[in-house]
């Protein structure tokens, strides 16, 4: 597996979006933790997939383009010092 980190972006029924960490193993393909960063939501919550496995810098662009519909403890992980 990578050591580089990547995020992915989920919805909850409730239509909130969710950022879960992620990463890529050998052959490219994406693994996601089953809890989002914040703790409010799990992978088998999801109905709809918005993108998966993509760096901080995609991602964090990616929220600031969709708003308030972000989990906003969410977006301030990818802000902080979170190891």
């Amino acid at each position: 597996m990578s050591d580089t980190q990547l995020y992915t972006l989920k919805e909850n029924s409730t239509g909130q979006l969710h950022v879960f960490k992620s990463k890529k193993d050998d052959a490219g393909e994406c693994f996601t933790e089953t809890m989002s960063v914040c703790g409010k939501m799990r992978y088998n919550q999801t109905i709809k997939h918005h993108f998966a496995c993509q760096t901080e810098t995609f991602t964090r662009k990616k929220l600031a383009e969709i708003g308030r519909s972000v989990c906003g403890t969410c977006v301030s992980h990818l802000y902080g010092d979170y190891s």
